[in-house]
C-alpha cells in the first residue's frame, strides 16, 4: 500500500446542533422584524383575530422552513478544538518492547525511547541514553514544547523518505511494505538483491553501518531523508546524532537492540511504523507473527521431555561466545529444549558469556543439540577435542547461515530473522524436534557439517533474492 496517497483528514468534523438551537437559527434567518404598527389602530375582537391568526401563520412558516432545512444542519462543519481532533484513528501499544513508548495526543504523537549501553557487557558500566520524539501530522501546528517535551525533536509525518544504518531496519521497513521510502542504507552488505543494486548504482545512499562507523552527514544532507532512524549502537555515535540534527536532519534513536525478548525486538515494528501512520498494518503483522509464536509454543509444551542443549561459537584462542539468558536462549527454551549453561553459568548484561574450552567441556560437553555454526565463527579446535562432545559425535548440529550471500558477505540472520522470530522458532523445533513440524521446510537454520565445519551439502546456500 502506498501511503503518500490517502488523503489526510481534516481538522472539521459533523457535529449535531441541539435541537432547541435549530429552531432559534431557523426562526432568526428565516423572519425579518415585520412593522406591525398597523395593529395598534385595530380595535376589540378584530385585534384579538389578527394577532391570533398571525400566530398560526409564524407557526406554521417555523415548522415548514425547520423541515426543509433538517436535512441539511447535519451538515454543517464546526471546527472542533485541536485537543479533541484526532488525526490517528489506528494506534500502536507496545506490549512486550520495554525500549520505546508512544501516547496519542490529537496530531501529534509523543515517542520515548531509551537503552542502557554496557561497553564491557558489565551492569555496573551501564550508561543510559534517553530520546524524546515529537512526530506532528503534516499540515497541522506541532505543540508548545514544554516541560517533558523542552528538548524533544519534532518531525513531520508521515514522512516520504527514510534512511537506515542497518540491515535490519530495511528488513523492518519491508515486512510493513514500506521499503520504496528507503533513500539511503548502511552500504552493500545488504541481503536484499534490489536494495544492494540501488546503493550500488546510486539510486540511494550509502551513510555507514551503526556497528562500523558514526554515519556520513554529508551523504544525508545529499539525500535530505525525511527522517533518519539512526541504531544508536556505541555511545560514542551519541555525537553524530546531535550533529545530525543541527545540520538539519530529522535524526531519530533508534535502540531495539536493547530488548532482550526475541518477540519484544520484533514488537519494534510497531515503532517504525509511526513514522509512516502505518499503525495499521503493524498491529496486523505482529499479531500475526504472536499468534504464530504461541501456536508453535504449544506443539512443544507436550513433550515428555526436554532435551539438552547448548547455543555458541568458537572465536578463537580457546574462547567460546556461548548463549545464556539472550534471546537465543530463549528460542531453545520455546522450542522445548534444555539449556544446561542456564543452570550454573552467570550471563552478562547482554544475556552471554565467554567461554574457555575448559569450561565449556565442563559445562556442556553432554548436550545433545548444539547451534554451532555462525557467520562470525572462527576454525574450530582438533578433532579429537571436538569429538569430546555428545553433540559432535551424534551429529546433532546446526548453524544459522542458511540465507547467507558469501560473495556480498550479507546474511539475513541479522536482517529479516529479527524481524520474523516466528520462522526461526519453527526451523529449531523442527530441527530438533522434527516430527512436531513434518512438512516444514527450515528457513534460516540448518544442519550443521562438521567434515566441512559448515551448512551440510544437502542444504546449498542461499542468495538473496
Amino acid at each position: 500500500m502506498n501511503y503518500s496517497t490517502i488523503p489526510w483528514p481534516v481538522q472539521t468534523q459533523h457535529v449535531l446542533i441541539p435541537r432547541s438551537d435549530r429552531l432559534q437559527s431557523v426562526a432568526t434567518a428565516s423572519h425579518p422584524k415585520r412593522d406591525l404598527s398597523l395593529a395598534s389602530h385595530a380595535r376589540g375582537s378584530l385585534q384579538k383575530s389578527a394577532m391570533i391568526l398571525l400566530s398560526i401563520c409564524l407557526f406554521f412558516s417555523c415548522g415548514q422552513q425547520q423541515e426543509a432545512m433538517s436535512g441539511q444542519i447535519e451538515n454543517i462543519k464546526i471546527d472542533k478544538p485541536k485537543s479533541e481532533v484526532d488525526l490517528f484513528p489506528h494506534k500502536v501499544v507496545p506490549q512486550l518492547a520495554r525500549h520505546f513508548r508512544v501516547s496519542y495526543h490529537g496530531n501529534y504523537k509523543v515517542v520515548k525511547t531509551d537503552a542502557t549501553f554496557y561497553p564491557n557487557g558489565e551492569e555496573e558500566e551501564g550508561e543510559i541514553r534517553q530520546d524524546v520524539l515529537v512526530l506532528v501530522q503534516r499540515g497541522s501546528s506541532p505543540p508548545h514544547l514544554h516541560g517533558e517535551l523542552e528538548k524533544a525533536t519534532i518531525i513531520e509525518i508521515p514522512v516520504k523518505t527514510a534512511a537506515v544504518n542497518i540491515q535490519h531496519a530495511e528488513s523492518f521497513l519491508r515486512e510493513l511494505g514500506l521499503e520504496h521510502h528507503i533513500n539511503a542504507i548502511g552500504g552493500l552488505y545488504s541481503y536484499d538483491h534490489n536494495m544492494r543494486n540501488k546503493a550500488i548504482s546510486g539510486e540511494i545512499g550509502q551513510i555507514g553501518y551503526s556497528w562500523h562507523s558514526p554515519p556520513n552527514i554529508e551523504v544525508l544532507l545529499q539525500r535530505q531523508p525525511d527522517v533518519f532512524l539512526m541504531t544508536l549502537a556505541s555511545m560514542d555515535h551519541t555525537t553524530s546524532l546531535e550533529k545530525c540534527r543541527q545540520v538539519g536532519i530529522p535524526t531519530v534513536a533508534v535502540f531495539d537492540w536493547a530488548e532482550q525478548a526475541y518477540l519484544a525486538r520484533a514488537e519494534w515494528l510497531k515503532f517504525y511504523s509511526l513514522f509512516f501512520n502505518a499503525e495499521e498494518d503493524a498491529n496486523r503483522v505482529f499479531h500475526h507473527i504472536e499468534e504464530r509464536i504461541n501456536s508453535l509454543k504449544a506443539l512443544t509444551s507436550d513433550l515428555p521431555e526436554r532435551e539438552s542443549a547448548i547455543w555458541g561459537f568458537y572465536t578463537s584462542k580457546q574462547r567460546w561466545a556461548m548463549q545464556i539468558s539472550s534471546f537465543q536462549a530463549q528460542y531453545m527454551q520455546d522450542a522445548g529444549l534444555e539449556n544446561i549453561l542456564a543452570q550454573n553459568t552467570p550471563a552478562n548484561a547482554n544475556g552471554r558469556q565467554t567461554l574457555n574450552t575448559e569450561e565449556l567441556l565442563l559445562k556442556g560437553k553432554e548436550a545433545k543439540h548444539w547451534i554451532i555454526g555462525d557467520i562470525h565463527a572462527g576454525p574450530l579446535p582438533q578433532e579429537d577435542l571436538m569429538e569430546s562432545f555428545a553433540a559432535w559425535r551424534s551429529g546433532h548440529l546446526y548453524h544459522n547461515m542458511t540465507r547467507m550471500d558469501s560473495k556480498n558477505n550479507a546474511s539475513d540472520w541479522y536482517a529479516t530473522a529479527i524481524v520474523r522470530p516466528d520462522t526461526v522458532l519453527a526451523d529449531l523445533i523442527k530441527l530438533t524436534h522434527p516430527q512436531l513440524l513434518a512438512d516444514y521446510s527450515p528457513v534460516f537454520l540448518g544442519h550443521y557439517d562438521k567434515h566441512i565445519q559448515g551448512p551440510s551439502s544437502t542444504e546449498p546456500e542461499s542468495h538473496s533474492k
